[in-house]
């Protein structure tokens, strides 16, 4: 109980840095910080084979997400020369939305999704939900969504207002899609952590 304390607090204080975050590099490292503890509580909270095959899944998919997001970053920084937010919103208040910049921020938002399990990121849900233990599900489905809706936040408050019509639809086109396919597959189930975990990603599309 000890060690899973130390992972929660581990990955709430990566949810605190997250809403902090004024620069891209500690923007990763707090999205980091709050996935990796979530790994090893998903693997240890039950001595069963689904544990472990679920903490897999979620390890193996986490480290896609994140290669995705890290490209997105990747480019924004190519695009601007900067890291930290203030100096982006800068170049892009000079400069506009270069094509460059918008693929970044796409890769960006689609990556982070994950966090939230929005779709097309929603994949790892309901096994990682099953197979791990009641309190572990529900830490999953509130800590690690709301570091992602922070740094969904975070990244479009980097983007000129009114949206371009890519990140509009983009956002639209991922609310849309999650809230239908949460609902749809939610009813289907019947295992009850399963359902709760297709209820938690039609939530994500609400919000």
């Amino acid at each position: 109980r000890g060690e899973f304390f130390a992972f929660f607090l581990f990955s709430l204080a990566g949810v605190m840095l997250c809403a902090g975050a004024g620069d891209l590099v500690w923007l990763f490292l707090a999205l980091e910080l709050v996935s990796l503890p979530t790994y090893v509580m998903v693997a240890t909270s039950r001595d069963r084979a689904d544990a472990q095959e679920a903490a897999v899944k979620y390890f193996f998919l986490g480290a896609l997400a994140v290669a995705v997001f890290l490209y997105g970053f990747t480019l924004i920084y190519g695009a601007t020369g900067f890291t930290r937010f203030d100096d982006i919103r800068g170049f892009v208040a000079s400069n506009g939305l270069p094509p460059l910049l918008l693929t970044g921020m796409v890769l960006a938002l689609v990556g982070i999704s994950f966090k939230i399990a929005a779709v097309p990121m929603h994949f790892y849900a309901a096994d990682v939900y099953q197979g791990a233990n009641v309190a572990v599900t529900a830490f999953l489905g509130f800590v690690p969504k709301t570091a992602g809706f922070v740094s969904i936040i975070l990244l479009l408050s980097l983007a000129p207002r009114p949206l371009p019509p890519v990140l509009f639809w983009l956002l639209w086109i991922m609310a849309v899609l999650t809230m239908t396919i949460g609902n749809t597959l939610g009813i289907l189930q019947d295992n009850v952590k399963r359902m709760l975990a297709y209820s938690s990603i039609a939530h994500s599309g609400y919000m």
